[in-house]
């Protein structure tokens, strides 16, 4: 294995998408476009019904590269590259899940905000020490909020104060904490979990979970009704779901 790369890695409805660049596994532009190239190529994979986000080393992302923030100008492309896998994240028809070890910082703890599903080791952290250095961390200044309150937010965007994963886990960052060396146990329970599930109805119901999240909550309802009746309701899953329980028997899925 190279000081740095991206991998794919299938196990049932689970595709786990890992980088890794030594010694850190700060985020370059090499990377980022990596890994976007990767995401993109395992949504479009039927069969899988959760990707995963995993990071190789002792941590998970100390943040964008420095030495690739020079300029304004370079510093503006990295975080525009980085910001187009955010957007994809947000949007994936998948779930998504981020597996956190050690430090997750600046654009590592946002790489995590952006994913739907968060588990992280007992020893894991969290920060964004952007302000230390004059500048601010600008996904986390749209995400973290929602995830973990105004109040907190502020102590950790404005202060640079770093969040233990069980202050994290307190607040509502993180779906599980897991000892550690065990996040392979958490994917494995997810993965077990992701395949008595319709794929089809997973994906619909992630854009609708986005859809929700947007606008006031009449226009967002009458956005997810849309969803739900012109196509969810007309998925053969669907339809397999209402006869399966008529008929007191498992379902069948199709994935479609």
């Amino acid at each position: 294995m190279g000081t740095s790369g991206v991998s794919v890695t299938i196990d049932g409805p689970v595709a786990t998408v890992a980088f890794w660049r030594a010694p850190e596994n700060a985020l370059d532009r090499e990377t980022i476009v990596a890994l976007e190239g990767r995401i993109r190529e395992t949504v479009r994979r039927r069969e899988v019904k959760l990707l995963a986000l995993a990071a190789r080393g002792s941590d998970f992302s100390t943040g964008l590269e420095i030495s690739q923030q020079r300029t304004p100008g370079d510093a503006e492309g990295l975080a525009g590259a980085f910001h187009g896998l955010v957007r994809l994240l947000l949007t994936c028809e998948l779930p998504t899940a981020a597996l956190v070890q050690g430090r997750a910082l600046g654009a590592g703890a946002e790489l995590a905000l952006a994913c739907d599903f968060v588990f992280a080791e007992t020893t894991a952290a969290f920060g964004f020490p952007e302000i230390h250095r004059a500048s601010f961390p600008p996904v986390a200044s749209v995400l973290l909020e929602r995830r973990v309150g105004r109040t907190k937010a502020a102590d950790l965007i404005l202060c640079g104060a770093a969040m233990s994963a069980e202050a994290a886990e307190r607040r509502g960052l993180i779906n599980a904490l897991v000892n550690p060396g065990d996040l392979i146990d958490a994917l494995e329970t997810m993965r077990v979990r992701m395949e008595s599930l319709s794929g089809a109805a997973l994906r619909l119901a992630k854009r609708a979970l986005n859809q929700g999240a947007s606008g006031d909550c009449l226009s967002a309802l009458s956005t997810v009704e849309r969803t739900t009746f012109r196509e969810l309701v007309r998925t053969e899953d669907a339809q397999e779901g209402v006869q399966a329980v008529l008929e007191a028997r498992p379902p069948a899925w199709k994935d479609r």
